[in-house]
């Protein structure tokens, strides 16, 4: 049995490496040589159908193989039988099989293994905005949307947008907090998609942080407490100096003014005093 399952493993390497080229041979390096590593880390990474494409493209037919192995393999549930119709009768090494051979050799298989579920399910993040994202909090601020009752509902979407566009991007482009969105803006592509997505009422921004809620067309932030607006203040100023920081509440404080003078806001601007307070600290 070990003979065989030894065969497939080797099939399934080849497979791995033919389809996976620099990817997969730095990940087997990476992982001491263990396919079932290598296989179940960029595993969770590729598209399913590239995934089963590396099993399918290794897998071996019946006939080729020892009747009573191939049914001992398939007992202990070692090898599978690929799903395609056109591949019917067709078996590879799983990873059950693959962790039966490695492990003779690696004791420290399942250990790793798990290292690695933990990597791909929560992972230390390099926390940033994109320029679209500050974009986005800026028109949050002016709006003063911390709470449900105070969400941003877009009732004008032509206006809120020229806004958007032609003082908010604009200002925070000249106190060099985002580069240009000239060109985000008019790009077609779903590169640059999150302010359009806010606008169009189908966000997909801040996720990660916590910090922007969608509500039914609602949008606000929910802070807890002051260190999740300093969190934010750290991410929207990251690598930017005190002179950035006041340029932008005079930004703020300016366009929410104009807002509220040109009947687009409702309420007299007012800047969230704690969150001024740690812009300014």
């Amino acid at each position: 049995m070990e003979k065989l399952l030894k065969g497939l493993r080797e099939n399934l390497k080849k497979s791995f490496l033919r389809l996976g080229e620099t990817e997969g041979l730095k990940n087997l390096y990476t992982n001491e040589d263990s396919l079932f590593l290598a296989i179940t880390d960029l595993g969770l990474k590729w598209q399913k159908k590239k995934i089963e494409s590396v099993f399918e493209e290794s897998s071996v037919l019946f006939n080729d193989i020892d009747t009573i192995v191939l049914t001992k393999c398939i007992e202990f549930k070692y090898v599978s039988e690929c799903l395609k119709p056109s591949k019917k009768g067709y078996y590879f090494i799983n990873l059950a099989g693959l962790h039966f051979i490695e492990s003779k050799s690696n004791i420290k298989l399942i250990n790793n293994l798990i290292l690695i579920l933990q990597n791909n399910l929560y992972q230390e993040i390099s926390w940033n905005l994109k320029d679209e994202e500050k974009l986005i909090v800026s028109l949050l601020i002016i709006f003063n949307s911390f709470s449900l009752e105070k969400s941003f509902i877009v009732n004008n979407d032509d206006e809120i947008w020229d806004f958007m566009i032609n003082k908010l991007a604009k200002g925070l482009e000249e106190i060099g907090l985002c580069n240009s969105f000239t060109k985000k803006i008019e790009d077609k592509s779903t590169k640059y998609a999150s302010a359009k997505s806010f606008i169009s009422g189908h966000p997909n921004i801040l996720s990660r942080t916590g910090f922007y809620i969608p509500d039914n067309g609602k949008y606000y932030f929910l802070f807890k407490d002051d260190s999740d607006k300093k969190f934010l203040v750290d991410l929207v100023f990251s690598n930017k100096g005190y002179s950035e920081k006041v340029k932008f509440v005079e930004l703020i404080e300016v366009l929410g003014r104009d807002l509220f003078m040109s009947s687009i806001l409702n309420d007299k601007f007012e800047f969230d005093n704690d969150l001024r307070r740690l812009i300014l600290h």
